[in-house]
């Protein structure tokens, strides 16, 4: 089992470093896992923490010129440490999408207590495009898979756009990347086919 794989360093949106890693396994032929995720993890912000330390210094003194009763005290308390708890469980390290021609897109969020995980069918995909959104004062790009949902009578939305690699953000250089090779993925087993 040998495993070719090629890294790209760039920044995304935010201004943050993103690491690309493309994957080719030879014993799945045809096969590619797209992985993005932070390159400097030891140098994220500490906001969060520093917000929490304002937080607990204005309560302190809040409760002592403002004279707020010390139950208002604890439920702002509980409630700013359930906010700390959630960003922390919540905060995406990385992403990845894992291509297997003629079985199927897998899509992977890794948060730093679990993962989530989204497969589409290849016969339901019907193609793979850069989407731009016009987000306030901004242009992002996401890789988008078109897929075909069902065409009963019922079903009043017959397509369906399931964007990837929406938490990491990558600019368009590491999206064409991934778009090319997925690309030549769905035009070869199209020809098979």
């Amino acid at each position: 089992m040998s495993n070719t794989s090629k890294i790209i360093n760039h920044e995304n949106v935010n201004g943050v470093n993103l690491s690309l890693q493309v994957d080719s396994r030879s014993n799945t032929p045809n096969s590619q896992r797209f992985t993005i995720s932070y390159k400097n993890k030891e140098k994220k912000s500490k906001w969060p923490l520093k917000s929490l330390i304002l937080a607990i210094i204005f309560n302190v003194i809040a409760l002592f010129y403002v004279r707020i009763s010390v139950q208002a005290m604890l439920i702002i308390i509980i409630v700013l440490s359930f906010l700390v708890f959630f960003w922390i469980t919540h905060s995406v390290q990385s992403e990845s999408v894992l291509v297997i021609p003629t079985v199927g897109v897998q899509s992977s969020v890794k948060y730093v207590f679990g993962r989530e995980d989204y497969f589409v069918p290849w016969a339901c995909i019907d193609d793979v495009i850069i989407n731009e959104v016009i987000k306030l004062n901004r242009v992002l790009y996401f890789l988008t898979l078109i897929v075909k949902t069902g065409s009963t009578g019922q079903d009043t939305e017959p397509i369906k756009l399931i964007p990837l690699f929406k938490y990491t953000k990558p600019r368009l250089l590491m999206l064409e990347t991934i778009y090319s090779e997925l690309q030549e993925l769905l035009t070869a087993s199209s020809k098979l086919e």
